[in-house]
């Protein structure tokens, strides 16, 4: 199966971590209700403080019609403030079975 995954990783401005989880609640609630997702994670890192959100999607049609959606529009306006920088690499994957 071809999808396409999505590693959108946020660095929080100091203390602001925790902000961005509740924040991302909604959207993570949200997104798994849409048509054309399969998985929708928000993970927080061992390491610092950086926190991503893993995607998966059956089509970049999904993906995009996900990205007009009022939820993460919200999402991005309301935690713009809470965010350092942030890194988005979306990626074209095969399912491979072992």
């Amino acid at each position: 199966m071809d999808f396409i995954l999505v590693l959108a990783k946020i660095q929080p401005k100091e203390g602001c971590q925790d902000s961005i989880m509740e924040l991302a609640d909604e959207l993570v609630y949200e997104t798994l209700q849409e048509e054309g997702n399969i998985d929708y994670q928000l993970l927080k890192s061992a390491k610092d403080d950086s926190l991503t959100f893993v995607e998966k999607w059956e089509s970049p049609e999904a993906l995009k019609k996900h990205m007009a959606s009022p939820h993460f529009l919200n999402f991005g306006e309301e935690s713009e403030e809470f965010v350092e920088n942030s890194d988005i690499q979306v990626i074209g994957a095969n399912e491979i079975k072992f």
